[in-house]
């Protein structure tokens, strides 16, 4: 999961709302492929991303670190810290985190998260938008890889970036980020890419991928 298109949680708070979490986060920033959080940690506080990105993934004995999520600034992590869900259960870190590229990140305790939560809900309304929009990226994404071959599982990516993208026409996204999101060869992704390029439907650049004919891209998207 990328966050392209998706809405920043903090984007979409007012700038008082805003400016209260600042005030209460401490700021820190890593190094690139440092570790953030691991897997396995007691997730004490909430994050968002200030610059860069934070890759989540595990790391796999063959493989190395699988990055499973992307995300940029604006947007948050490790909310359930600040939720009492589970009363008297410790939320734990599901995915570990490393920074791609210098990457500042700012964190709030999650007991002080708590405590402004139940003075103001606004905050569990931006909650609510931001991870309902997650949650039907991600339900798009597993209907695709439950039913279709891994060419046009490709393309139904692309068309949802193409979707998502407000102003640009372009996306930062490379062939092995496809590669690793849709836990697809890189042989594969890369002969769909060619074709596509060759067909003028995208075309390729440095870690870049540009869409040139939006509406032949979703002709050629499997959707129901």
């Amino acid at each position: 999961m990328f966050d392209f298109g998706l809405p920043a949680f903090m984007d979409v708070l007012e700038e008082s709302r805003r400016q209260t979490l600042l005030d209460l986060s401490k700021r820190k920033t890593f190094r690139d492929g440092e570790t953030i959080h691991e897997t396995g940690e007691e997730a004490a506080h909430m994050g968002w991303v200030e610059s860069g990105h934070i890759l989540f993934g595990k790391y796999l004995e063959k493989e190395g670190f699988h990055s499973l999520a992307r995300l940029g600034p604006g947007h948050h992590f490790g909310e359930f810290a600040a939720m009492d869900i589970r009363p008297n259960t410790r939320a734990m870190r599901r995915l570990t985190a490393v920074a791609e590229g210098e990457t500042t990140v700012r964190r709030i305790e999650a007991d002080k998260l708590r405590e402004i939560f139940r003075e103001d809900p606004e905050y569990y309304r931006a909650f609510h938008l931001v991870t309902s929009a997650r949650i039907a990226l991600l339900l798009e994404l597993y209907d695709d890889a439950r039913r279709l071959p891994a060419k046009q599982r490709i393309i139904n990516f692309l068309e949802i970036m193409d979707r998502n993208q407000a102003v640009d026409d372009a996306v930062d996204c490379t062939q092995a980020d496809i590669s690793r999101l849709l836990g697809l060869s890189k042989v594969t992704v890369n002969q769909t890419l060619r074709a596509l390029t060759d067909q003028g439907v995208i075309s390729l650049g440095y870690g870049r991928i540009r869409f040139l004919q939006p509406d032949r891209l979703r002709s050629l998207a499997d959707r129901i």
